[in-house]
């Protein structure tokens, strides 16, 4: 297969609590341990910087960096943000996870549509459905405006109690709109032990939860990063009347 051009995911959500920043820091390790990238690195763009600490307990030789770009930090941060986003695309074999900050401003909304795909975990609650609804129309918006296929918008079902299976409710919530619905990741303990142990790959591998996480992973891999999404859409003009949701 040929080496793809570096790719840029972007976890995000207005709504905090949402689990962004545990699953971009899984997500991270996780693409770095399949041996298959020339490098793959975390930027935590949260005040917070709690992207970076998870990180470095679960795999301490990724690279990771703290540029907070809300409203209280100078925007000098915006543009080295920017500027590494831009290297990563030219680099083959890149791949750069951005934890974004809760309730982004307009600035950081826009900087947000330069990455491949916008990653959104979402449980299927009324605390976070509607908040993460106005947030895909607010990013559909703008890729109309710009007329760009990217950034893909995918939507991953998080928190979802084990006995439910299906996500047909996430599929009708987001119809009409420019959304990918990616694999759930159900509720687990370890989301919540995961920052008070230390854990490394042997110990991950053994928790249910990984399946799930092997699961967003393999369809992040397939359908962004290979840009098996790229072809399904250049290949359907009119891909908003195509439905995309359901793949696997």
């Amino acid at each position: 297969m040929t080496e793809k051009r570096g790719k840029i995911l972007a976890f995000a959500n207005p709504k905090g609590g949402v689990g962004k920043s545990t699953l971009s820091c899984l997500v991270t390790a996780m693409l770095k341990w399949t041996n298959s990238y020339e490098s793959v690195q975390l930027i935590d763009a949260d005040k917070q910087g709690s992207s970076v600490r998870l990180l470095q307990r679960i795999s301490d030789n990724i690279p990771c960096s703290h540029y907070p770009i809300s409203y209280e930090y100078d925007k000098l941060n915006v543009i080295m943000l920017e500027q590494l986003m831009s290297n990563c695309r030219m680099q083959r074999g890149n791949v750069l996870v951005i934890d974004t900050p809760a309730r982004p401003d307009q600035e950081g909304i826009e900087l947000l549509t330069k990455s491949h795909a916008i990653i959104i975990p979402c449980s299927n609650t009324l605390a976070e459905l509607p908040i993460t609804l106005d947030f895909v129309k607010k990013i559909d918006d703008l890729k109309a405006r710009i007329r760009k296929i990217h950034p893909h918008i995918v939507v991953i079902p998080n928190k979802i109690h084990l006995n439910r299976k299906h996500i047909d409710d996430f599929i009708s919530y987001f119809d009409n709109h420019d959304v990918v619905i990616g694999p759930p990741i159900h509720d687990s303990s370890f989301i919540r032990k995961v920052y008070t142990k230390q854990y490394d790959y042997n110990k991950i591998t053994q928790e249910t939860i990984f399946s799930d996480l092997h699961n967003v992973v393999s369809f992040l891999r397939k359908y962004v990063i290979d840009e098996e999404l790229d072809e399904i859409y250049s290949s359907n003009k009119s891909h908003k009347d195509h439905n995309i949701s359901t793949l696997r």
